[in-house]
């Protein structure tokens, strides 16, 4: 039976990239060091980043405003 990692244990995860399973610091640590390698070498800026992610979300709805959303409750 495994057991869940705590999110600041470190312990095998698989690299959100590669899918490959890796050694991990914790769970801020999810992209294995050849992926990271890779990423460091594409030289792209932040601008071009933020195009490729999209835009950012909140359960979902889109945020409009840097730093700024409202909550609703149903």
């Amino acid at each position: 039976m495994s057991t869940r990692l705590l999110p600041h244990e470190p312990g095998d995860r698989k690299c959100l990239k590669c899918n490959e399973t890796f050694r991990s610091k914790s769970a801020a640590n999810r992209i294995c060091k050849k992926c990271s390698q890779v990423n460091a070498s594409l030289k792209l800026s932040e601008a071009q980043i933020a195009r490729e992610r999209g835009a950012k979300r909140l359960n979902g709805i889109p945020i409009e405003e840097q730093d700024t959303y409202e909550m609703k409750f149903f």
